[in-house]
């Protein structure tokens, strides 16, 4: 028996991480089966192993996963996900607050067998930036009997989860996860983000000398980026106007393009809450960058240049929206109030309505380059800035560059 130890989060350049350790066993030919006790699941941790997950899958490998959903830790769309790419799932939980908190990895072949027990679930961060440790379990089917009964135990102890034979453990269909939801036993992932942001704002105000004092005396530690080939993914904010001019916020994932630009939005300007300010320049690490509005064709010193865009948002285009110079404060905007041939305007999508921001406020918004008037936007949440600069080529902030927002090139 071989016995390894995985911990990852210290140092974000090293490769031993749950998740690089998963992956590089879905891919081992030698496993053929694959079996998951865990906490939490993310759509984001799905999404980085998505594609080893379906080859094993596709060249016949067996998976069943046993997942927990208690403190909201496991979000609708991965559950989702998890029926869409047909795998075979099982739910377990308990009403009365008796918590399911594994994190096991077992894979096993026809001569060797793998064990990964440790902290992490399968999500992004458990999977490859928290710090996490974890132990990896090698050994011969045929002739390690320590091995053999390590995961005789494991099994042994989940026997009645693995029979769907308790109570507490429930297939994952469609049916069981409405039920979840309806109970906000599971939520989407932007709600629940909401819910945080909420508890943050109520519970968590931060006085800034306190603050200053506290990033004094601990530093903030570069999280892992996934290896070369993962997917980079971010959550998407599709706002939908219905027919009574409601608004109606669907949240998926989406691949970052290369060639992007993004933009911090913070609480924006003008009566509908559509200007988007923009800089000439920007600074990251006191050094001068190009600004964002040189994404959009403009010559930044040439303050009387100005420039019509469409806006592609949402399977809509929206037509003429300006990007011009404002001397009165010295900065780039850009005014997003255009119109679609149906007459539907982007201001129904901009401005505040009672209980709600408008929908640009306090977002990140991406802006993909189609030609030279055409652009896809897409609204991200602020949670994603992190991922959005460890994926950045440049990046720099709009002003100050403490208090500034932030903006960057994929």
């Amino acid at each position: 028996m071989e016995l390894k130890f995985i911990g990852q989060g210290l140092d974000p350049t090293s490769d031993s991480t749950a998740g690089n350790l998963i992956i590089d066993s879905l891919i081992n030919e030698q496993f053929n089966s694959f079996n998951a006790f865990v906490a939490f699941v993310s759509i984001g941790g799905i999404n980085n192993i998505i594609d080893q997950l379906t080859a094993f899958k596709d060249r016949g490998g067996a998976i069943r996963l046993y997942v927990g959903v208690d403190l909201n830790g496991t979000s609708k769309e991965a559950l989702e996900k998890l029926i869409e790419l047909e795998i075979e799932t099982y739910i377990v939980f308990s009403p009365n607050n008796i918590i399911y908190h594994p994190k096991i990895y077992a894979f096993e072949g026809d001569t060797f067998s793998r064990a990964v027990v440790g902290s992490s679930n399968l999500t992004e961060r458990g999977l490859f930036q928290s710090i996490e440790s974890s132990v990896c379990v090698n050994f011969n089917n045929e002739e390690d009997e320590m091995g053999i009964e390590f995961l005789a135990d494991i099994y042994e102890h989940y026997n009645k989860i693995i029979n769907n034979d308790h109570p507490s453990c429930q297939r994952l269909t469609s049916e069981v996860l409405e039920i979840l939801v309806n109970s906000k036993i599971v939520l989407p992932e932007i709600v629940n983000r909401a819910k945080f942001n909420k508890i943050n704002r109520e519970f968590g105000e931060k006085d800034s000398a306190a603050y200053d004092a506290l990033l004094k005396s601990f530093g903030k530690l570069k999280p892992k980026r996934p290896p070369r080939g993962f997917k980079k993914v971010v959550s998407k904010e599709e706002i939908l106007v219905e027919e009574n001019k409601e608004l109606n916020v669907v949240n998926e994932t989406i691949e970052l393009p290369e060639g992007s630009m993004w933009i911090e939005t913070g609480r924006m300007t003008g009566g509908s809450k559509n200007q988007l300010d923009m800089s000439k320049k920007g600074k990251h690490n006191g050094e001068l960058l190009q600004g964002s509005v040189v994404y959009f064709g403009i010559d930044p010193d040439d303050v009387d240049a100005s420039k019509n865009i469409d806006i592609h948002l949402g399977g809509k285009v929206y037509k003429v929206n300006p990007v011009f110079y404002t001397p009165g404060n010295s900065n780039w905007r850009m005014q997003l109030k255009g119109v679609t041939d149906d007459d539907e305007k982007l201001t129904a999508i901009s401005r505040m309505q009672l209980g709600q921001d408008g929908g640009f406020v306090n977002k990140i918004l991406l802006f993909t380059r189609i030609d030279d008037t055409n652009y896809k936007l897409e609204i991200l949440d602020t949670d994603d800035r992190d991922k959005l600069i460890e994926n950045s080529s440049t990046w720099g902030k709009m002003g100050n560059e403490t208090t500034g927002r932030a903006y960057g090139f994929i």
